[in-house]
């Protein structure tokens, strides 16, 4: 249970009062006591002296009568004794208060157990024994003090009154006094500070205990302080801070604000995502201080681009989001995203480099298209993804077809990851054969989805995988499979090399080339029995790295392919660049290959390989006329379905064994 100022400080007042009354009442009843022994001592040393008094003057019963002056000289002089008189057990002989003729009882006086005080309010007389001689004879009578209970109770009485005065009463106004002045010095001033720290609403004036007032300083300036980093973390949180454009909370909290307003006026509105395209590219060649740069000079260029009643966001690296209110047509809106991109294709000049970039946007309506800022960023990016693949520096406006194909895209993105670890990867492989003698001297390892609904070809995942970057652990399964078979095969003295192809992504891998010795190390696996194909598309991502990675590799021992040669970015340079061993002639080029033209590209292809000291593998070769052109020509090897579809393991290696006997009766 908690307490607040005001109640803690009433309790600790009422905690004093309380142990103030215990000490004033001790105090009282102790000198209640005092007082009662005391006036008993008197009132006993008056009656001895007195009793010493008349002993010796009186000789006979007779002289009684003489000592009556000074029995009232007693009573009136003592203000508790209301009368004084001598009697003989059975008769009063002589009295100060002439209507007492009666003895009273003194026993009271010497009971025990009582305290001072009440036995002085209990007793009504007291006596002493009177001895004195007549002759030589002992008399004896009783002298009796009767106490004056009206006067004593009176006299405590008042003694009460004046102790409820000074030590009841007067501490209860002190008290409350000092109750007063805390509650307006301290109490207030507390609940005044505690309500400002709770709500801050009103700032507390000076407050007259010093103290109180440098706490009340300290809190004032600390809740301005709090306030002026609060107002800029609220900026900042809602600022980039590299572009000065609104962030993503930024525009999190506009666009909430937007389809409410909409929603209430039946309003649509255009959401366009931006993204820069081979941006990073740009960062990797030119370095982050280039890409940074350029991003402000094009943020700045975005903002100057759109109207003044638009609304732009930098939402990751090189995507910006613009809402875009007023339009009278679609004519209209693609306009402005014309501008847009008109605006951001110029040459830029960056710390003395000329760089030029374009931009893909993807356009989704609210409500047509998403009713909230999630459903509108996805839809967008959708769009944005499609004006990609047509070509880049376009705009694309999202549909549902679109949709459903990013959703299949999706639902095939999480099943391929799960086939993974359902272990429904396999392997098949492709024989490569030496032209001039028949002999199958390698394979291509390709791989396969068997999948519980049937047969995934490659062409269907493997790009959804580049895409999506799963390529990459999809590709180290490909390579530990195949090496694993390689050891496999090379205890059942079946000789082969085995060719894996390796994406650009996986090349790239911080740790490939370590892990990839490693499994080599691991299965006793020479590197001349792997071949790494790859594909033209490697040349423009960071080709020093991809060059130095390669030689890397080649050194090792590890011979190298260039698949699909001529399909792509086909260079010279590129074969004297790179350490290739192989050239493989893409299908396409096979299979023109009856034509004029396609078979003196085929021929140079063959000769120029055989020049640069490389072997030429003919990929896709189906009929016996492929054949017997390409080994007309002089071609090193071949794989196609002339010879046989890519295989499983067993089926290979049944195979392998046939095709041997075969060539050694030869």
């Amino acid at each position: 249970m908690s307490l607040n100022i005001q109640r803690f400080t009433f309790l600790i007042v009422a905690f004093l009062l309380g142990v103030l009354y215990l000490i004033f009442g001790y105090y009282h009843f102790s000198q209640q006591e005092k007082t009662a022994s005391a006036i008993l001592r008197a009132i006993n040393s008056q009656m001895l002296e007195t009793s010493y008094h008349l002993s010796k003057d009186i000789k006979s019963i007779n002289d009684i009568a003489t000592v009556r002056a000074m029995l009232d000289r007693i009573a009136s002089n003592s203000d508790f004794i209301e009368s004084i008189f001598i009697h003989d057990e059975n008769e009063v002989l002589l009295t100060t208060d002439p209507f007492r003729r009666k003895t009273i009882s003194t026993n009271l006086l010497f009971s025990n157990g009582l305290s001072a005080y009440e036995k002085l309010e209990k007793i009504e007389a007291v006596e002493e024994e009177i001895r004195f001689y007549e002759g030589k004879r002992a008399n004896s009578l009783k002298l009796t003090f009767v106490l004056d209970k009206e006067e004593i109770s009176q006299y405590f009485s008042k003694r009460k009154s004046k102790f409820l005065v000074y030590f009841g009463f007067l501490p209860i106004f002190i008290l409350i006094f000092i109750w007063l002045l805390l509650r307006h010095f301290v109490v207030k001033p507390l609940e005044m500070l505690r309500q400002f720290a709770y709500y801050q609403s009103e700032v507390p004036k000076a407050f007259y205990l010093r103290e109180l007032e440098i706490i009340r300083y300290s809190m004032v300036q600390t809740f301005q302080r709090l306030e002026s980093e609060k107002k800029e973390l609220y900026d900042m949180a809602r600022t980039d801070l590299l572009s000065g454009l609104a962030n993503r909370n930024a525009l999190k909290e506009y666009v909430e604000r937007l389809i409410a307003n909409s929603a209430r006026d039946n309003k649509e509105f255009a959401l366009l995502f931006l993204d820069l395209d081979n941006f990073k590219d740009i960062n990797d060649s030119l370095g982050h201080n280039v890409g940074d740069e350029l991003l402000k000079k094009i943020s700045s260029m975005i903002s100057e681009a759109v109207r003044s009643n638009d609304f732009v966001a930098r939402v990751g690296g090189d995507e910006f989001v613009i809402i875009v209110e007023k339009y009278h047509s679609i004519v209209e809106l693609s306009a402005i995203v014309e501008r847009i991109q008109k605006y951001l294709a110029q040459t830029w000049v960056i710390q003395t480099y000329p760089v030029n970039i374009g931009s893909s946007v993807g356009i989704a309506f609210y409500p047509k298209d998403g009713d909230s800022l999630v459903s509108l960023m996805k839809n967008s990016d959708i769009a944005m993804y499609e004006a990609k693949n047509n070509g880049r520096a376009r705009y694309h406006f999202f549909t549902e077809e679109l949709n459903k194909r990013v959703q299949d895209s999706i639902a095939l993105d999480k099943e391929m990851r799960k086939a993974l670890v359902e272990k429904e990867y396999q392997l098949y492989y492709q024989p490569k054969v030496n032209i001039k003698t028949g002999a199958i001297v390698g394979v291509e390892a390709l791989i396969r989805w068997i999948s519980p609904s049937g047969v995934i070809t490659p062409d269907i995942f493997i790009p959804l995988a580049e895409e999506n970057g799963f390529i990459v652990e999809l590709g180290d399964w490909v390579v530990k499979e195949a090496i694993r078979q390689q050891r496999i095969w090379r205890e059942k003295n079946i000789d082969v090399i085995i060719s894996i192809n390796v994406s650009a992504k996986q090349l790239l891998e911080e740790n490939f080339i370590r892990d990839f010795k490693n499994m080599l190390v691991q299965n006793r696996v020479e590197p001349s029995k792997i071949d790494i194909e790859i594909t033209e598309y490697l040349f423009l991502q960071n080709s020093d790295k991809n060059s130095q990675i390669l030689r890397e590799l080649h050194d090792f021992g590890v011979t190298i392919s260039l698949d699909d040669f001529g399909t792509g970015y086909s260079s010279l340079s590129y074969l004297k660049r790179f350490p290739i061993d192989n050239l493989k002639i893409d299908k396409a080029f096979i299979d023109d290959c009856e034509s004029v033209e396609g078979s003196v590209f085929v021929e140079t292809i063959v000769k120029m390989g055989q020049t640069l000291n490389m072997k030429v593998v003919a990929e896709g070769v189906e009929i016996k006329e492929q054949f017997e052109y390409l080994k007309a020509i002089g071609c090193d090897q071949y794989q196609g379905y002339y010879f046989a579809k890519p295989l499983n393991s067993d089926d290979f290696e049944a195979l392998f064994l046939k095709q041997k006997q075969t060539v050694n009766a030869i």
